[in-house]
């Protein structure tokens, strides 16, 4: 009985030392499972035929940007001398018109009654220095006959001088009459194009006041306002850049003309005209530019323009590594011209962009380059 209760308890303690080792062998497995875990299999890097151009580190300007206007050249702002309903408009706006073309009229009927009396007053004139003449001579033949004495003659002479010049006034109040009325109908001062109309038929029309523009957009003016800041670093005959953002394309450089001294009123800025000959035909007078000016030189890197990657709101390159690989580069773009774009920051030239791939290109690819 007592051999039978000790080998049930050795069986005991050995089940018990069997568990108590496999207790403690799991934790360290799990240690050895957690501590060794194998890292992920990269996947083998494609290759990706590849364009590729350099950051080219170049000498750029330094310009000042200011806001401009489209006007034209020469603009004659049609006027009258003479107040009078507007009685006809020969032209409309967009009409092109040559040198003397009539462009409105202006009701002549109070003119043309002072004309008529001014007529008569130079025929009255006539009669009076006529009838002057005939007395003069009567008075003349008397004195040679010793009828009538000096003092006479003198009296009929000086009437007669009177009578002239009462008819050379009535002829004068004749031609102004004339003239005048030639203020009444309005032509164009030089050939252009009518861009404005400011009245309508049955209008009362005022000396001075503007009635039309006739513009010549053979020859068109760029007045930008350059701030108090800027003015003195520019002058006649710096070439500037100017853009018309309205329009596609519409770019072009112009010597600066002239820098108007004396600052504008209202906005303490200076104007700067330059001028653009045989101009686009898109361009009109009113347009708004962006006009850059030249002050200076600056080191700056420059990468073609189909090199950026856009990413959402962030922009990079692809650069290409000494190993071939592609590596994507966050950068800072500036401004853009001739198809390249100033890398403001992340770039520092001499380094190997991609330009352009035939399959899409991802970091960690290999870049063949395109023959």
């Amino acid at each position: 009985m007592n051999n039978l209760r000790r080998n049930h308890a050795m069986k005991n303690a050995l089940l018990l030392a069997a568990t108590g080792l496999l207790i403690a062998g799991l934790p360290f497995t799990g240690l050895v499972g957690c501590g060794q875990e194998k890292p992920a299999a990269h996947a083998a890097a494609t290759e990706v035929a590849c364009e590729t151009a350099p950051a080219a580190l170049a000498t750029l300007p330094v310009t000042v940007g200011a806001v401009a206007s489209v006007e034209p050249a020469v603009r004659a702002h049609v006027s009258t001398r003479m107040m009078g309903w507007v009685s006809r408009i020969h032209v409309r706006e967009g009409d092109a018109v040559r040198a003397g073309q009539a462009l409105l009229s202006i009701d002549d009927k109070d003119l043309r009654a002072r004309r008529e009396q001014a007529e008569a007053g130079v025929r009255e004139a006539e009669a009076v220095v006529a009838n002057a003449e005939a007395t003069a001579a009567r008075f003349a033949n008397l004195y040679e006959r010793k009828a009538v004495s000096k003092q006479q003659l003198d009296d009929v002479t000086t009437g007669l001088e009177r009578a002239r010049a009462g008819l050379a006034q009535a002829q004068a109040a004749r031609s102004e009459a004339g003239v005048h009325l030639g203020y009444l109908n309005i032509v164009a001062p030089a050939a252009g194009v009518v861009t404005r109309r400011m009245v309508e038929v049955g209008d009362m029309a005022s000396p001075g006041q503007p009635l039309m523009y006739v513009d010549q957009l053979d020859r068109l003016k760029v007045v930008a306002a350059v701030g108090e800041r800027d003015v003195s670093r520019v002058a006649a005959g710096d070439t500037a850049r100017i853009a018309v953002t309205s329009l596609d394309g519409a770019v072009f450089a112009a010597p600066i003309a002239r820098v108007i001294p004396s600052a504008n009123p209202g906005s303490r800025t200076y104007d700067v005209e330059l001028y653009l000959e045989n101009p686009d035909p898109r361009l009109r007078p009113g347009m708004f530019a962006r006009v850059d000016l030249t002050t200076g030189e600056r080191r700056g890197v420059l990468v073609p323009r189909s090199a950026i990657v856009a990413r959402g709101q962030l922009t990079g390159v692809f650069l290409v590594g000494d190993d071939g690989t592609a590596r994507l580069r966050w950068i800072r773009l500036g401004d853009e011209r001739d198809g390249l774009v100033e890398v403001l920051s992340g770039l520092t030239g001499g380094e190997t962009v991609v330009t352009g791939s035939a399959t899409p290109l991802h970091e960690g690819d290999r870049v063949v380059t395109r023959s």
